[in-house]
């Protein structure tokens, strides 16, 4: 998959609309691509500043229809005129904030989301199974594990959890159920772990507290520690 093919998905990728092989494949270009990962961290820093900065009102009903009837002659190729508007970038980003504010993608920004950071290798499967409770007690929950330290073991090709059974399958079927499992570079790096060793699901994050930071930070997700 080319740069330029990658670039037009970051948005799709970010929203959450990509299904699971898309999704992969992306961020296995990402993680070996230093223009892609600019190019998302560049979208994921415009993001954070709307919902940061962007003073967001509830649309009075009429404007709201006015929006959606431009909205839906755009996309018919009914009115050229929004093309040419949206090509001036304080229009453009005045166009973004109304759609991030009102319309269904900003809704999906508001769900639950946390983040669980696991550090030791311990007791994987006793982890995965809070995180499976933790999903059928809500299902739309957003969540993301990071591992660093020895909790990154169970991350390993090869990992057994603590009765012995294969951890990947179980991984496998919460990267299906949308949760992401990210590891940390550093951590590797410091225990000389080759990143190969790491099962297709994982990816790799250059350091994982300042992952969790981040999440906190600029994503707005809660903490959880197993």
């Amino acid at each position: 998959m080319s740069c330029n093919g990658n670039a037009r998905l970051l948005d799709s990728y970010l929203d959450g609309e990509l299904g699971l092989p898309e999704s992969l494949a992306l961020e296995q270009h990402i993680q070996g691509c230093a223009q892609c990962r600019s190019a998302l961290a560049r979208s994921r820093a415009l993001r954070t500043a709307l919902r940061r900065h962007a003073a967001l009102e509830p649309v009075p009903q009429p404007l709201r229809e006015r929006l959606c009837a431009g909205f839906a002659r755009s996309r018919a190729g009914l009115s050229w005129r929004w093309g040419i508007a949206l090509a001036s970038p304080g229009v453009a980003a005045l166009a973004l904030v109304l759609w991030l504010g009102f319309f269904a993608p900003g809704k999906r920004d508001l769900g639950p989301r946390v983040v669980y950071h696991i550090s030791s290798s311990a007791a994987p499967g006793a982890a995965l199974r809070n995180v499976a409770n933790h999903l059928n007690a809500a299902p739309n929950v957003k969540i993301v594990v990071v591992a660093h330290n020895e909790g990154v073991d169970f991350l390993l090709r090869g990992a057994r959890d603590e009765a012995g059974q294969p951890v990947e399958p179980a991984v496998k079927r919460f990267r299906e159920r949308g949760v992401e499992f990210r590891v940390c570079f550093n951590t590797l790096e410091r225990r000389k772990l080759d990143a190969g060793a790491l099962i297709p699901e994982a990816r790799l994050v250059p350091s994982g507290i300042a992952e969790i930071g981040r999440l906190q930070a600029e994503e707005g997700y809660s903490y959880m520690r197993l």
